[in-house]
Parts: C-alpha cells; structure tokens; sequence
C-alpha cells in the first residue's frame, strides 16, 4: 500500500467521508471492511482502489466513493490539515454565498412589494 499522500476535492463524497459514522477494520493488507451509518459493510481494496458499494460499482464518472475517501483518511494518506484547511475554505465561501443569496432574496422581496403597491393603484384608477 503507497504512503502517498492523496488529497482529495472537497465535494460531496468527500464530506460525507468526513463526516458520516463509519467504522474502517483492515482484514488484511490494503483490505478493508467498512460498516457505513447504514449499517451495511462494504469491502474496499486500497490497491485498486476498488469498493463493493453501488456508488462505486455502477458510476463509471466515481473513481473514489466515500467509502475509499474514509478508508485513505483513517490510514493517514489524506493530509488532514489540508484537508480541513480546504473544509473551511469551502464554508467560508458557502456562507458568504449564502449571505449574497439572503440579501438579494430581500432586495427582490422589497421590489415586488413596491410593484404590488403600484398594481393596486393602477387598480384605483382604472376604477
């Protein structure tokens, strides 16, 4: 098994790596067993890497599953500094998102309720 460090995207497998109940056992060299929060135990071979789950098995696009990302961060080939360095980085920028988002749904909330008022005395007028 390489000693690598591998530092994956922060996406959503990733985040669900890091943040979902697992629990890794190694069975054997590069083989592990990986019980997820489901309760289902998958098998992930780190040399291929290979993952018994659907994800992995039926997505040509997945070349890594959560459950892979979970096995690399519990043997210590993920840089866990950066990868929470990058966590953070990815919040920053969603709240900030979130944020621009609020103010414009309350400039929009504003302006439609200013064209309500304008309806409604064209509404007086036209009577």
């Amino acid at each position: 098994m390489s000693t690598e460090s591998i530092q994956p995207d922060i996406e959503p497998r990733t985040l669900r790596a890091v943040t979902e109940s697992m629990e890794c056992v190694e069975v054997a060299h590069a083989l592990f067993e990986v019980t997820a929060e489901s309760g289902r135990v998958y098998t992930v071979d780190l040399q291929g890497p290979v993952c018994q789950c659907q994800d992995f098995q039926y997505r040509e696009e997945v070349t890594e599953c959560k459950h892979i990302r979970r096995v690399r961060i519990e043997v210590r080939q993920v840089d866990l500094v950066a990868l929470e360095d990058k966590i953070e980085c990815a919040a920053s920028v969603f709240h900030e998102s979130a944020d621009q988002l609020n103010s414009r749904a309350k400039e929009l909330s504003e302006r439609a309720a200013e064209l309500d008022d304008v309806v409604n005395c064209l509404r007086e007028v036209a009577e």
